[in-house]
């Protein structure tokens, strides 16, 4: 049995799986969802469990008593509990695990966690094809037509912590990406619809803004930005996963060097064939 606590929005939720996910598989054991803190986060913004609407295979716990029940029901004793030491810090005692385990307080964000499993991990958190809106689908067909760059612009809750990205980020991501590629076609994701209108316009106004998905979940979102051949990032786990369930071969994905207003280093979390750009210099780092 192995249990992994699930808290934070989607892309926290969706690291949180793919880790528990790979130990299971690597332990042969079943995989169960303790979602009793998922509306846990360090910033007062309410966050539904959203695995649901993905093909994960996983057992959600949503009670204490539920996790219990389970553990005496396999005639479990005690179990061994890991909890995160460092965050984007990979820790390779997590893959080591093959006995019955709880990941618990941990966010777990780093391919390194599942890599060994990628397939089966981007098939397992691509949306059931019925959560999808016939608009979402619709868009995808457009996107597949053209030269799509998904630009992910998080700010809502990332300024009540002084977190949000430069506009010279996305920018600087943008001219990258107009020097090399043909015909560029951008497509915005953003929970702030009205900025980006008003900052994005001014150097990329033939850019559309992608605002029908608002009601409708953020798998849909996420899904969408998944489709494009090549990814902008916000400092997000919820891009990020945008970018990384990407299945173009020859995607490009431009990512922010520094993840967080505070030091912290991101080695583990963004993958060796990420470009990353400074949001401090400018300075692109293939």
């Amino acid at each position: 049995m192995i249990v992994v606590q699930v808290m934070g929005g989607l892309g926290n939720q969706m690291f949180q799986y793919a880790c528990g996910r790979a130990v299971a598989l690597r332990s042969a054991k079943q995989l169960y969802l303790d979602v009793l803190d998922v509306h846990r986060f360090p910033v007062d913004t309410v966050r539904p469990y959203e695995l649901d609407k993905l093909n994960i295979q996983a057992t959600p716990l949503y009670s204490l008593e539920e996790v219990l029940a389970v553990g005496r029901g396999l005639g479990l004793k005690s179990m061994q509990v890991y909890q995160e030491r460092q965050l984007y810090c990979f820790d390779p005692s997590i893959i080591a695990i093959r006995d019955n385990a709880i990941l618990a307080a941990g966010y777990w964000q780093s391919e390194r966690y599942f890599q060994d499993f990628a397939e089966v991990i981007r098939q397992e958190l691509t949306p059931n094809i019925n959560c999808l809106s016939v608009e979402s689908l619709d868009l995808a067909s457009e996107i597949n037509q053209y030269q799509s760059i998904a630009v992910h612009v998080r700010r809502g809750d990332y300024k009540k912590i002084n977190n949000v990205l430069p506009i010279d980020y996305y920018q600087t991501a943008i001219n990258y990406f107009t020097a090399r590629i043909s015909e560029p076609h951008f497509y915005i994701f953003s929970d702030d619809v009205e900025w980006c209108k008003n900052e994005f316009m001014k150097f990329a106004p033939n850019a559309q803004l992608v605002q029908h998905t608002f009601d409708k979940g953020s798998h849909e979102d996420l899904w969408l930005m998944s489709q494009c051949k090549h990814n902008i990032i916000a400092n997000s786990s919820y891009s990020w996963w945008g970018a990384w369930l990407n299945k173009n071969v020859n995607k490009i994905v431009v990512a922010p060097e520094e993840w967080c207003s505070s030091p912290c280093t991101t080695l583990d979390l963004i993958p060796n064939d990420w470009i990353k750009l400074s949001i401090h210099n400018g300075k692109i780092t293939a």
